[in-house]
């Protein structure tokens, strides 16, 4: 039987995973390691991203974008779209960008990872938001 305390961390951590749209959140101390996964919403969101994309593209509001690609995340973490709070966003839609460019952060471990682009491109959409967390493969970028 679990103590109150501990119900009451992981109904916070259940929260803390529907809000945040996580696929998992682990959390431990000296004496107890809480772990709590949730790969459906991952999935789901993902899917519910792809679907919008058809019906935009049924409705004809992406026939002039047809060839466009995604930048995915190479890894789980949070994503920063800005080197500082105050600063503009690395990447912003209908910006240029060039390979080796950064175009966010993903903090992950306590490390600051710079993202950057592997091709000249223009950012025709940003798929995430500011402090979010991302997973493994999950779109970031739309560019064309």
């Amino acid at each position: 039987m679990l103590d109150k305390k501990i119900n009451e961390t992981i109904d916070v951590l259940i929260k803390k995973i529907k809000e945040n749209n996580l696929g998992s959140i682990k959390l431990s101390n000296k004496t107890n390691t809480i772990e709590i996964s949730n790969t459906s919403i991952t999935y789901n969101s993902n899917q519910n991203l792809q679907s919008d994309k058809s019906i935009d593209s049924q409705n004809g509001k992406n026939e002039k974008n047809i060839d466009l690609i995604s930048i995915d995340s190479p890894m789980v973490g949070i994503i920063y779209l800005t080197p500082k709070p105050s600063s503009p966003p690395f990447a912003k839609k209908g910006q240029k960008i060039k390979k080796g460019e950064t175009i966010c952060l993903i903090e992950a471990m306590k490390t600051f990872n710079e993202i950057r682009s592997d091709r000249d491109c223009i950012i025709r959409e940003v798929l995430v938001k500011n402090g979010e967390a991302v997973e493994f493969g999950q779109p970031l970028f739309e560019i064309s």
